[in-house]
C-alpha cells in the first residue's frame, strides 16, 4: 500500500503578514490603544466544518498570549460573511475570498480587509459501515446528490448555508437541482451521527472530522463508526481516500483552500493571521490531517508493507 508523507520546510519571514490600516478614524485609535498583536479582545467566525483545528489554533494561541482572547462562533460560511460585512467581526475562516464585488461593498462601508489562503483540504463522503458502496465515481456522487441514481440515499450535510453545501453545489452540481432527499443537520458530528445510525444515509464533511483525534498514526486513521469513500480520480484511473498526500497532490477530486479575511485596522486579528501562518500555526494544520500552505512541503513517496 503507498501513501504519501508530508513535512514542512518554513519558509516565513518573521512580522510578515502584520497589517496596517491606510488610514485611522477616532474609533480605531481608541481601540489600537488597548489592543497589540498579542493582547485584546477580538471576534472571529469560522465555518463549522473547519471547528476542530480552529479550536486547536485559538487554544495553543490562547495560551501563548494570555493577555489576548479570541472569541470564536462556529457558523455556517453564509453567516460568517454576513458578520463580516455587517461589522460584528474582525476576521472570519471561510474558504474562499471576497470577490471584487464584495470588496467594493467593504470598502463603501470602511471595511478593508486582507485574505490569505492557509490550508487545504477534502470534502469526505461517508457512508454507513454496512454500506457496500466505499468505492464511487464522480459521476456517481452527482447522481447520488440529483436523484437520479438507481438506489435511493439520504443524503446529509452540516448544514444548510455551509461551505460543503456551496462545494457541493458549485462544483459536483453546477448549479443543477439537488435531490428531494437531502436534509442538513445543525453541525458536521450530527452528520457523522446520523449516517452512523442509517444504512442508506451518505453524509459530507470535512477532512479534521473524519479522522479519528486520538489516533497516532503517522498518516491517520478515519473515525470507526462510520465507512470513508473513495473517489475515483479519473486521469489516474484509481480510486483516492482523502488522505493528506492525495490532498496536497490534488489527486483526491473533491479538495478546498481555508482562508482567513482580516479586518486591517485590528491589530489582534493581523497577529492571530500572522499565527495561523508561523510554524506553530501550521504546525497544527498539519497535525489535523490537513495540508499547510504558507509552508514549503516536501512529499515523500514511502511503501507501507501490511
Amino acid at each position: 500500500m503507498k501513501k504519501y508523507i508530508l513535512s514542512g520546510v518554513l519558509a516565513l519571514a518573521a512580522g510578515s503578514l502584520f497589517f496596517s490600516s491606510c488610514g485611522d478614524t477616532p474609533s480605531s485609535v481608541d481601540k489600537k490603544s488597548i489592543e497589540s498583536y498579542t493582547s485584546g479582545s477580538i471576534v472571529i467566525a469560522a465555518d463549522e466544518s473547519f471547528k476542530p483545528v480552529i479550536t486547536q489554533e485559538v487554544k495553543v494561541f490562547d495560551s501563548s498570549y494570555p493577555e489576548a482572547k479570541l472569541n470564536v462562533s462556529y457558523l455556517p460560511e453564509n453567516d460568517c460573511f454576513k458578520q463580516l460585512f455587517e461589522g460584528k467581526t474582525q476576521m472570519v475562516l471561510v474558504t474562499r475570498p471576497l470577490t471584487a464585488e464584495e470588496k467594493k461593498a467593504c470598502e463603501a462601508n470602511n471595511i478593508y480587509t486582507k485574505d490569505l489562503a492557509i490550508a487545504r483540504d477534502g470534502i469526505v463522503i461517508l457512508v454507513n459501515n454496512k454500506s457496500q458502496d466505499s468505492l464511487m465515481t464522480v459521476g456517481m456522487v452527482h447522481n447520488i446528490l440529483t436523484g437520479k441514481f438507481a438506489r435511493k440515499f439520504k443524503v446529509v450535510f452540516d448544514n444548510q448555508g455551509g461551505s460543503i453545501a456551496r462545494f457541493v453545489n458549485d462544483s459536483i452540481l453546477k448549479g443543477e437541482k439537488l435531490s428531494e432527499q437531502v436534509f442538513a443537520a445543525n453541525n458536521s458530528e450530527e452528520v457523522i451521527k446520523y449516517v452512523s445510525e442509517n444504512e442508506d444515509a451518505i453524509g459530507f464533511v470535512g477532512m479534521t472530522h473524519a479522522f479519528d483525534p486520538n489516533s497516532d498514526v503517522g498518516y491517520g486513521s478515519f473515525r470507526t463508526e462510520v465507512k470513508v469513500v473513495s473517489i475515483k480520480n479519473d486521469s489516474l484511473d484509481k480510486f483516492i481516500l482523502p488522505y493528506q498526500g492525495s490532498i496536497a497532490l490534488r489527486d483526491y477530486p473533491f479538495h478546498r483552500k481555508l482562508y482567513f479575511i482580516s479586518r486591517i485596522e485590528s491589530n489582534l486579528a493581523s497577529g492571530f493571521a500572522n499565527f495561523l501562518t508561523s510554524e506553530p500555526g501550521q504546525l497544527i494544520i498539519n497535525k489535523s490531517r490537513m495540508v499547510p500552505l504558507a509552508v514549503q512541503l516536501i512529499i515523500r513517496d514511502v511503501e507501507i508493507k501490511p
